[in-house]
């Protein structure tokens, strides 16, 4: 059936193309010349990352959000976890509560999504899970935030099945700029930012240092508040570019830094010594480092193409410190963990016909982990262990986008990959979308749109090599690990009225996996050592509705409220994929009384999840998260602008939980707050005296 539904779709795009190629001359000159490369110039109504270039928003057949860095500002979270989850189908799962914990993030069920800096992937191989972990990443350096649902195999290539999240650093704009900040809160929270901008005779800089620091405040049912949960982050971002060949050109090196350190220990439970006890010395400490140069340029009006070349290293230590009040004082555990990946990219755009745009690309990514550990107990002595990977891959694809007077939108391609313990295997995708004024009704548009598309998600190398071999734990590697085989489709309505000031947005979804990648894991219950593996589980499915008003009367007032209800099945057990919960309601408000005052508030209410697949599987309850924010403009001239910035987070002091393990629940911190102050100053430029002006 599914194959009859793809061929009827490749059929409707040829019946589509033909008659086309008669009213291209009638046309013509109605159709702007193919958008730049460069991804600094997608504007807000345009989106970047569907395929690699700035295009109409309104092209997409997915369902998609943009969020732009004024966006980013009005709200002032500091995180990218927290940031993403306001929006619709996207879910954050921290390993505890508190900020900096391990986070994954979850699209429409799946962790299965691709997350992208400037084009260049962004997930390290050292992941326990084929998706990313966002808690590293603050938001102040960022200028763009694209979410695109639904499998993005194609241009996004392997581990896109359930999505893409494309961030952009930002560039200089404009004469030289300084920015500071300081912001500081309750829970021993600050954050201290420096950073300076600017653009002169075709060259831009950007610079920005970040220190946010927390002491967490994690809870537990039977701990109470844990202070020993500090998280403290250092990160550093350069964005420099230079426009070359009359203006037609641009080299842009991105560099980004940060050094990430969490408290991880949680004390003593009460259920010791039948419980887990960890120590609360216990820390991980993570350093990543990511360079990416670039070289994009426009010829001419029909073809324009780009090359990046990147490399991206990460380096993961935990340790696990001798604690006196524990059952065994001397155990001590250390773990590192370094991956790296290299990676070579280009793509290069074809405007075959004022109605038809052909891009073609290549990527090349090399990639290795090695690890290494040891622990020493007073039973066992000491214990060592190391291990190492690596693979290589290389990938071709087309990308077809056909656009008919700017109503319909027909895209299709495919991306042929060759792994080098997976073979080689084609991800084809294929969307529509066809935008109309609504019938007999003055100021309203309609949008159908459609999606389809095949995908595989190669398992980390960590989930393939690295070994876990302590006292207490065995958790064994499995190089024989498939990919996973995904095929997902989805369908959705836009409704538009008043010039777009109010939408409805209605859409199904449904992927099924084959080899599905899952761990099981269990404690003997005479030796309490736990020995757990990773493995492909035969068969799951995700499925489920998802729905998103936009209301926006004025400039000054805008509300987004979406609801999303989701099915997931692991086809073995019969039960709930972990970590997804069924139903989900976000809303979020913007309103501007003042034009130096803006005001926000956010609400996220979740429904419990299941933490592991099985009948006897850790379940969390729901929870509904508030928070309030204001800024405020306290002076501003024509160089400088001084803001006082504010957040409540938890208003309502919920038991937020978003993760279980046997009797312990891990809550979020409590109501908590953040206050801080911000300064813009740009430098006046130097009037040139008459001298100089003769």
């Amino acid at each position: 059936m599914k194959k009859k539904c793809f061929c009827a779709m490749a059929l409707i795009a040829l019946a589509c193309t033909l008659p086309s190629l008669a009213i291209e001359e009638e046309f013509e000159e109605q159709i702007a010349p193919i958008p730049v490369l460069l991804e600094g110039k997608a504007k807000e109504d345009e989106i970047y990352s569907y395929s690699n270039y700035a295009e109409s928003i309104e092209s997409a057949g997915a369902s998609v959000d943009i969020y732009t860095n004024q966006d980013i500002k009005k709200q002032g979270t500091p995180s990218l976890s927290e940031f993403l989850n306001q929006s619709a189908s996207v879910q954050i799962n921290n390993a505890n509560g508190s900020l900096g914990s391990p986070s994954t993030i979850r699209m429409r069920g799946t962790d299965r999504i691709r997350l992208t800096i400037d084009g260049v992937r962004a997930d390290r191989g050292s992941l326990t899970s084929p998706g990313v972990e966002p808690q590293f990443i603050l938001m102040d350096d960022l200028e763009r935030v694209e979410i695109i649902r639904g499998p993005q195999g194609n241009l996004a290539g392997t581990n896109a099945s359930g999505g893409l999240i494309a961030l952009q650093t930002r560039r200089g704009k404009g004469p030289f700029r300084v920015e500071l900040g300081s912001e500081m809160g309750n829970l021993g929270t600050f954050k201290e930012r420096f950073a300076f901008q600017g653009e002169k005779d075709g060259f831009d800089y950007y610079t920005g240092i970040t220190w946010f620091k927390t002491d967490g405040g994690m809870r537990t049912n039977n701990l109470g508040k844990i202070n020993n949960d500090d998280y403290n982050n250092l990160s550093v971002v350069t964005n420099l570019g230079k426009k070359v060949l009359d203006n037609k050109a641009e080299i842009r090196n991105v560099f980004r830094f940060a050094r990430a350190r969490k408290d991880i220990g949680l004390g003593y439970q009460q259920s010791y010594p039948y419980g887990m006890y960890e120590s609360p010395n216990n820390y991980a400490l993570n350093l990543d480092i990511m360079n990416t140069l670039s070289f994009a340029h426009n010829p001419n009006e029909k073809y324009n193409y780009d090359a990046k070349f990147s490399i991206y290293h990460n380096r993961s230590n935990n340790y696990i410190l001798p604690d006196e009040l524990s059952g065994d004082p001397t155990y001590t555990s250390i773990s590192k963990i370094n991956s790296t990946r290299m990676n070579f990219q280009t793509q290069h755009n074809y405007k075959i016909a004022s109605w038809n745009t052909l891009s073609l690309g290549y990527n090349l990514e090399a990639e290795s982990i090695d690890g290494r550990s040891k622990d020493i107990d007073m039973w066992n002595g000491l214990n060592k262990n190391s291990y190492s990977g690596s693979t290589l891959q290389n990938d071709v694809y087309i990308n077809d986008l056909i656009n008919i007077k700017d109503k319909l939108y027909i895209r299709g391609g495919a991306r042929l990959s060759h792994h080098s313990d997976f073979g080689t295997y084609i991800s084809p995708n294929a969307s529509a979308s066809l935008v109309l004024p609504t019938f007999k009704l003055k100021g309203a548009k309609t949008k159908f749109r459609a999606s389809w598309g095949q995908s595989r998600n190669n398992p980390t190398l960590y989930q393939r090599f690295g070994t876990v071999n302590s006292a207490y734990m065995l958790s064994l590697a499995n190089p024989n690990l498939k990919s996973e085989k995904m095929e997902s489709y989805d369908f959705g309505l836009t409704q538009s009225f008043f010039d777009e000031k109010l939408s409805f947005d209605l859409g199904y979804f449904h992927s099924d996996y084959n080899n599905y990648i899952g761990y099981r894991g269990a404690t003997d219950p005479i030796t309490w050592m736990y020995v757990g593996q990773y493995e492909n589980v035969d068969k799951a499915t995700i499925q489920g509705v998802e729905g998103k008003i936009t209301w926006e009367p004025k400039t000054w007032f805008k509300l987004v409220s979406s609801y999303t209800y989701t099915n997931s099945e692991d086809k073995a057990t019969k039960t709930d994929l972990p970590s997804v919960p069924r139903n989900s309601f976000k809303t979020m408000a913007y309103w501007t009384p003042h034009h130096r005052i803006n005001i926000h508030a956010g609400v996220v209410a979740n429904s419990g999840r299941a933490m592991s697949t099985g009948e006897q599987a850790d379940r969390t309850d729901g929870y509904v998260d508030v928070q309030v924010g204001a800024n405020i403009k306290v002076y501003k001239n024509e160089n400088t602008e001084i803001s006082l910035r504010g957040t409540v987070y938890n208003l309502l002091d919920q038991d937020v939980s978003m993760y279980k393990q046997g009797p312990t629940i891990y809550y979020a911190p409590g109501v908590n707050f953040r206050l801080g102050m911000f300064m813009d100053y740009t430098i006046p430029e130097r009037k040139k005296t008459k001298k100089e002006n003769l």
